[in-house]
């Protein structure tokens, strides 16, 4: 027996799969899961089934994943210090194609974050590009992303990648890593593609 349609958004959710990669499989869009999972329509015995095959399969391949954050991370890590221009970092991440970074001491502690989003709410409260230029990472950073070690499980990973978009992997107070929902991905499809 199929679980319900309520059952099965809560499953989506808890595996951290999107609506968006759900219809794909399916082959619908992706607001007819929207409404489906809110009740205002009635799904097919087919496209359950479909939904549920996915679900329960990508669910048994995260729970025989023995990956650690130490096997997926990147082990690349650009940082910023607070006392670095508003516009490096700007420009940094521009460059690196990255839209976060963890903001770290002198010694090398990370102690907060700069995003994009940092930066668009800065502009939408009416900051001017100029008057940036002369503002420092300081003014703008926020908390530190999640940490760590990195012996972390891959299944413990992507449950906090649904509050954060990154994880920074620690050994001790060593900076090591960084993982995104984009590195958990390729780590789950190189898993199923190899057959591990």
């Amino acid at each position: 027996m199929l679980p319900s349609v309520q059952d099965l958004g809560k499953m989506r959710k808890n595996l951290g799969i999107s609506q968006k990669e759900i219809a794909k499989v399916v082959g619908v869009s992706q607001s007819y899961i929207a409404r489906m999972e809110k009740g205002d329509i009635n799904p097919t015995y087919e496209n359950v089934k479909k939904i549920y095959s996915y679900l329960y399969s990508y669910s048994k391949k995260a729970d025989n994943m023995d990956l650690k954050a130490s096997d997926i991370m990147a082990r690349k890590v650009i940082t910023i210090l607070p006392t670095d221009s508003i516009m490096k970092a700007l420009d940094l991440m521009k460059d690196m194609g990255i839209s976060q970074m963890p903001v770290s001491s002198m010694d090398g502690r990370v102690i907060g974050t700069v995003s994009e989003s940092d930066l668009n709410e800065m502009l939408i409260r009416g900051v001017t590009p100029d008057s940036m230029k002369r503002m420092t990472v300081s003014r703008i950073m926020s908390a530190p992303l999640p940490q760590l070690p990195m012996d972390t499980p891959i299944s413990a990973i992507y449950p906090m990648l649904r509050f954060s978009n990154a994880v920074l992997v620690m050994d001790l107070l060593d900076l090591k890593g960084i993982i995104t929902k984009a590195d958990i991905l390729r780590a789950v499809e190189n898993h199923a593609e190899h057959g591990l």
